[in-house]
């Protein structure tokens, strides 16, 4: 993926996170020329998640013992549309059916 693709993956899923402020749980839009399917989408949506989450619990290990749960629960203070459109829309059926483990 070049970086063209990249900004592109990246805006598409602001908007999808704009969009869901309103209601998280609602049907998420799905740009066909950036996300082949909405498991693709949901999968670069957790991608992003597990990508700030490791950089948190990395910088926590860098100041001793990591509390995951606060770790976790403070980016989820930050990120809660994120959060919130995880939850409504990747039950442990869902995380099966895009190949992500929960």
């Amino acid at each position: 993926m070049g970086w063209a693709d990249h900004y592109r993956r990246r805006d598409a899923l602001d908007a999808v996170l704009r969009d869901a402020r309103r209601d998280p749980s609602a049907p998420l839009i799905v740009d066909p020329d950036v996300f082949s399917s909405l498991q693709d989408l949901l999968l670069a949506l957790d991608h992003r998640w597990q990508n700030k989450l490791t950089a948190r619990m990395e910088t926590a290990a860098l100041e001793g013992r990591v509390d995951e749960d606060r770790v976790t629960a403070e980016l989820a203070a930050e990120e809660p549309v994120l959060r919130a459109v995880l939850d409504a829309h990747l039950s442990l059926g869902s995380y099966r059916t895009v190949g992500m483990t929960p």
